[in-house]
C-alpha cells in the first residue's frame, strides 16, 4: 500500500454483521489495487467490530474506527477526515461494488480532470435475489453529467460515488442532523460550483430491503424536501435553478400530503405499495 492510495473507500457501519463480510470483500476483490477502507462503527451492538477486525486482521489496506452512535453522516464525516486519499468512494455497508469499479473510476477520473463528483450507473437488489438495473440518469438533460437543475429533479445512483476532498473541505463534510445527508451534499456542492461526469456503466450494487433507510418513503421525501429548501436558502442557485427547486418544493408538498393522509388511512407499508401499483411500479426504487 503507498503512502497515499488513490482512493479512499469509507464505509459506515451501524449493525452491519449481516451483509458486512460481502460488502468489504466485494472491495478486497477490486482488479484496481491501490486503495484504502476505512470503516467506521458508528456505535453498534453486534458484532461488526469484531468482524472488521477479524478481515483487517489479513489486509493491512482495511482500517477501523470506533466511536459513539452519530448517524451515517457522522459516521461519513468520521471516515472521511481520517481518510488518505485524495478521491473518496462512499459505500454503504449493505452494498456491493463490482469488481472493475476502482479500474474503471481509475481511467474516468483521469479523462475528466475538470470534474469532481463521478457516479455510475448500478444495480438495485432485492431479497429475492432478482436485480434491476438504474435507469436515473435517462432524465437528464445530458446523460454524460447531472446538473443541479437534473438533481433536483432525481438523484443519481450514488452508491460507490467517487468525489474529490476538496469537495468535502468546501462543504465542512455532511450534515449530521438531517435524514439523508448524501442528498443535500450533492445539492451543496453542485450549487458551489462543483461539476458531475456520469460512467455509462452499472458498477455498484444496492442492496434493497424494508430496513433501510431509504425504504421509508415518507421520510425521504421530507429529508427532500429539507435539503432542497436549504439549497434554495443559500442564495448560491441561478434564477433557472431556482425555478425549478421551487417547481420541485410544490411537488414534494404535494406528494408529502398525500403519503401522510393515505399513511393514516392504510398505514405507511399499505399506502407506499398502493402509491407503487398507481405509478406502475412493482418494486419500490430508490428517489422514487
Amino acid at each position: 500500500m503507498t503512502e497515499s492510495p488513490r482512493f479512499s473507500v469509507t464505509i459506515p457501519a451501524y449493525n452491519a454483521e449481516a451483509t458486512l463480510v460481502e460488502t468489504l470483500a466485494s472491495v478486497q476483490g477490486q482488479t484496481f489495487s491501490d486503495f484504502e477502507i476505512v470503516v467506521v462503527d458508528d456505535g453498534s451492538t453486534d458484532s461488526t467490530r469484531a468482524i472488521t477486525e477479524r478481515v483487517a486482521a489479513d489486509d493491512s489496506r482495511i482500517r477501523l474506527i470506533t466511536q459513539e452512535n452519530r448517524g451515517s453522516g457522522g459516521a461519513y464525516n468520521t471516515a472521511v477526515r481520517n481518510a488518505r486519499a485524495d478521491l473518496i468512494v462512499m459505500l454503504s455497508a449493505d452494498d456491493l461494488l463490482m469488481p472493475e469499479h476502482l479500474a474503471a473510476f481509475d481511467a474516468f477520473i483521469d479523462e475528466h480532470p475538470d470534474a469532481s463528483i463521478f457516479t455510475s450507473g448500478g444495480w438495485y437488489e432485492y431479497d429475492d435475489g432478482a436485480r434491476e438495473l438504474s435507469t436515473l440518469h435517462e432524465r437528464w438533460s445530458n446523460p454524460a453529467e447531472c446538473t443541479l437543475e437534473d438533481l433536483l429533479a432525481a438523484c443519481f445512483f450514488g452508491i460507490g460515488a467517487v468525489f474529490r476532498r476538496e469537495v468535502f473541505d468546501k462543504l465542512d463534510g455532511f450534515n449530521e442532523d438531517i435524514y439523508a445527508e448524501d442528498y443535500i451534499f450533492w445539492l451543496l456542492a453542485m450549487a458551489h460550483g462543483f461539476t458531475h461526469c456520469f460512467l455509462d456503466r452499472p458498477l455498484a450494487v444496492h442492496r434493497r430491503n424494508s430496513a433501510q433507510k431509504s425504504a421509508d418513503a415518507l421520510r425521504v421525501r421530507l429529508a427532500d424536501f429539507r435539503a432542497i429548501k436549504e439549497v434554495l436558502g443559500t442564495g448560491l442557485l441561478t434564477h433557472h435553478e431556482v425555478r425549478r427547486a421551487r417547481q420541485v418544493i410544490r411537488r414534494l408538498r404535494l406528494n408529502i400530503a398525500i403519503r401522510r393522509v393515505l399513511g393514516f388511512l392504510l398505514g405507511q407499508s399499505a399506502s407506499t405499495r398502493l402509491i407503487n401499483r398507481l405509478r406502475g411500479i412493482h418494486r419500490p426504487r430508490v428517489g422514487e
